[in-house]
C-alpha cells in the first residue's frame, strides 16, 4: 500500500493511505526521526482493521522531521499457528511537526 497524504496536526501528524483489497488483515506503520529506521529510534503501530485508512499520531515533539512508512500484513494459519505475512514497505514520506 502507499501513503496518500500526511497532514501536520498539533504536536503530531495525521497519516492517510490507500485501502487494500480483501487480501489483507491490517497495516503496520513505522515512524522515526532517523531515515534509516534504526531499532532505537523507530516507533511501530499495528492497525488491526483493514478498512481503516487514516490515523493520527501524537509525537509530543515540536519542530522535528519524521520519516514514515507503511506495509500490509495478512494472518495466515500454518501448522496450527497463526503467522503474520508482511508486504514490502511503502516509499518513505516525511513531515515536519509544528
Amino acid at each position: 500500500t502507499n501513503i496518500s497524504n500526511v497532514k501536520i496536526s498539533k504536536k503530531g501528524f495525521v497519516l492517510e493511505w490507500k485501502k487494500q483489497g480483501k487480501q489483507t488483515s491490517g497495516y503496520q506503520v513505522q515512524y522515526s526521526l532517523n531515515k534509516k529506521f534504526t531499532k532505537k529510534t523507530v516507533k511501530k503501530i499495528m492497525v488491526k482493521n483493514n478498512k481503516t485508512v487514516s490515523m493520527s499520531v501524537k509525537s509530543g515533539k515540536t519542530d522535528k522531521k519524521y520519516y514514515i512508512r507503511i506495509r500490509t500484513y495478512k494472518n495466515v494459519k500454518t501448522g496450527g499457528k497463526t503467522v503474520k505475512v508482511f508486504s514490502r514497505w511503502s516509499k518513505i514520506k516525511t513531515v515536519k511537526t509544528k
